[in-house]
């Protein structure tokens, strides 16, 4: 039992919360790749539940901090993963398309709120500090990134997540 649920699930255990949520959850798919600072793999995890997507994969680290979830984590399918290839062997053959979110202008990104998405989408988030390995980029059937017109060069993988699943939402939640 937690006390940063809902009303609703204020007395139901967390294996309760999850079969509830289980029900209606999007096909939304976040995958972390090498994510340095393991608080933002907590943050992001937190949005994942706010946005009610699928699941995680967290790639490269097995562990992570949990506090930044505020005790979501007990309520998402939360998977992890020696490389990205591993992730797409299992997600690709279930028809996901993988978008890669990084702010690399070389690789000619579209902009996160004019790119084509699908419904089975799995967004794919890199390191701080190095964002995506080549691997994952090429791995990805695209990029996009999030724009931004301040002075900050990018936002952290939690940040940028809930850009992202916020987006998505938009789009097939309505």
């Amino acid at each position: 039992m937690s006390n940063n649920v809902i009303d609703r699930y204020k007395m139901w255990t967390a294996a309760e919360v999850r079969a509830d949520l289980d029900e209606n959850r999007s096909d939304a798919v976040c995958i972390f790749e090498n994510v340095g600072y393991n608080i933002n793999i907590s943050c992001a995890i937190r949005s994942l539940n706010a946005f009610l997507g699928k699941e995680c994969y967290i790639v490269g680290r097995r562990r992570y901090d949990t506090r930044g979830a505020r005790g979501v984590n007990h309520y998402e399918h939360i998977f992890h993963a020696d490389t990205i290839q591993e992730v797409f062997d299992k997600l690709a053959p279930l028809g996901y398309e993988f978008i890669a979110i990084d702010n690399i202008m070389e690789c000619n990104p579209q902009n996160i709120w004019d790119i084509d998405m699908q419904k089975k989408t799995a967004f794919v988030f890199g390191s701080e500090s190095e964002g995506l390995s080549q691997e994952a980029i090429d791995i990805c059937d695209r990029m996009a990134y999030i724009k931004q017109d301040g002075s900050v060069r990018s936002m952290n993988v939690a940040c940028a997540a809930s850009c992202v699943l916020a987006e998505y939402t938009r789009r097939f939640r309505g």
